[in-house]
């Protein structure tokens, strides 16, 4: 399924887009956590602030995953709060979202479809200067993100501080989100995300919405719950 950026996000966006894409399969850990849990089910303290430039990190990722030790590659970064309960809990710290370019430099554990990673941040994209960074692109389509009729299936939408959250997954086998501004020069996705049991991609660009999409857009929700911080 494409996305709305009109690729797949698991590899880089073209420059038309000019945008960036990754994986949402990594967890990221607050310092070194004194023990590395391999079972979903065992927590962990998890980052409440953004990675910088220049530090290494400790994340565990999911499986699949292939990662070139040479090259970085991007993940999603989502404050603790939002990482275990979702956006859509936690709408205010939407914009403390980030793609993080992650070089691996050592394997610290592994197993059961877990692996505990330590990583140099390269790069890091903020969700809040993607309209700035990236221009503007008429690519791809909305078909991604608008909920499939017919089908049983959740979704919600909430809005903070002029960001608004949509995702909607089919009985927790699949499912999409995004997040996009609404403001005085109509609406954009800013960052999109597709999931199912093996994949958890994320792309972050800059596509504004035409009238007609909007509207479609609109009418595949009801007016967004505020969240905590308006």
């Amino acid at each position: 399924m494409p996305d709305v950026f009109g690729v797949r996000p698991t590899r880089l966006v073209g420059e038309s887009c000019a945008a960036l894409a990754g994986t949402a399969r990594v967890e990221w850990a607050d310092g070194t956590p004194c023990s590395l849990p391999l079972d979903s089910r065992e927590l962990f303290p998890r980052a409440e602030s953004l990675p910088l430039p220049g530090e290494e990190r400790v994340v565990r990722v999911h499986g699949p995953f292939l990662a070139d030790g040479r090259v970085p590659f991007w993940a999603l970064f989502e404050p603790a709060l939002a990482a275990l309960n979702g956006l859509d809990e936690y709408p205010e710290l939407m914009r403390n979202c980030a793609l993080i370019a992650c070089t691996p430099r050592a394997v610290i554990a592994r197993g059961g479809g877990y692996a505990w990673l330590r990583v140099r941040v390269e790069e890091v994209t903020k969700l809040v200067e993607a309209a700035d960074r990236f221009p503007p692109s008429a690519v791809g389509s909305l078909e991604g993100l608008l909920p499939p009729g017919g089908a049983r299936m959740t979704s919600s939408q909430v809005a903070s501080g002029g960001l608004l959250y949509y995702c909607w997954s089919i009985q927790s086998n699949i499912g999409c989100w995004a997040v996009c501004t609404d403001d005085e020069h109509g609406m954009a996705v800013l960052l999109y995300g597709e999931w199912a049991f093996d994949q958890d991609d994320v792309a972050l660009g800059h596509r504004p919405l035409s009238p007609s999409e909007t509207a479609q857009l609109r009418a595949a929700w009801p007016d967004p719950r505020p969240g905590r911080n308006g």
